[in-house]
């Protein structure tokens, strides 16, 4: 009998197109691969690290564009430069197995995907520098990676400084990483401030792994559930 996770949910976007044609080819594998490639999550982004994944972009480009304008005129240089960049920031940024998830092929391993959270808060626990980290969705809610087409909706919060600015983002492009070898579908954000958080339903619970400040609890009192490992 076929699990009730072996069917995706339909992808929610912000426009609901009236075609029944065109609703149903939004719901193609294809389609949400296409729209990730061009937005990567960005729009979920706060300010300090959307700079970062822009100036990172851009300046990858830019050195690419410098390499191929020997063997091409400078506009397609810079064009296949800007293409190959954010191709190389949706493989290791773009969260590819959270929108694998939406694919009818999509097989998912539940306690894998379990594992990988345990040893990750673990990691996160051992970085004296970050002061916040937070499980949402439902992991943090009802306290179990539910199924074959669950992800892992992890996300932290920029300590201040400029050196830890740059420390939290290259964290998270090295957890992403892990997550796409690992064939882990991680949806991961660090937020400028706790009060990010209140963009998500505010009757869901938040499986805190890390809260050094006390921050979460304070402004959260009534959601935080502590961290069982």
């Amino acid at each position: 009998m076929a699990s009730e996770f072996s069917v995706p949910k339909p992808k929610a976007f912000p426009i609901r197109p009236r075609s029944p044609r065109l609703a149903r080819a939004m719901q193609s594998c294809a389609f949400i691969l296409a729209v990730n490639w061009c937005l990567q999550g960005m729009r979920g982004m706060d300010r300090k690290e959307l700079g970062f994944r822009l100036g990172a972009e851009l300046l990858l480009a830019a050195l690419l564009a410098w390499a191929g304008v020997g063997m091409l005129a400078p506009a397609p240089a810079v064009l296949l430069g800007l293409v190959v960049a954010h191709t190389a920031s949706f493989t290791f940024n773009g969260q590819v197995w959270v929108c694998a998830r939406y694919c009818r092929s999509w097989r998912g391993n539940a306690p894998a995907l379990e594992r990988w959270l345990r040893a990750v808060a673990v990691e996160l626990q051992g970085l004296t520098w970050l002061r916040e980290a937070v499980c949402i969705g439902s992991r943090g809610d009802q306290g179990i990676v539910r199924g074959d087409r669950s992800d892992l909706d992890l996300r932290l919060v920029f300590p201040p400084g400029a050196g830890t600015w740059l420390r939290t983002n290259l964290l998270l492009l090295r957890l992403r990483a892990r997550a796409l070898l690992d064939r882990i579908p991680l949806d991961l954000y660090a937020y400028d401030d706790p009060a990010s958080l209140e963009r998500f339903d505010q009757r869901e619970r938040l499986l805190v792994l890390l809260d050094r400040d006390g921050r979460l609890a304070e402004r959260f009192p009534e959601r935080v559930v502590p961290w069982p490992g």
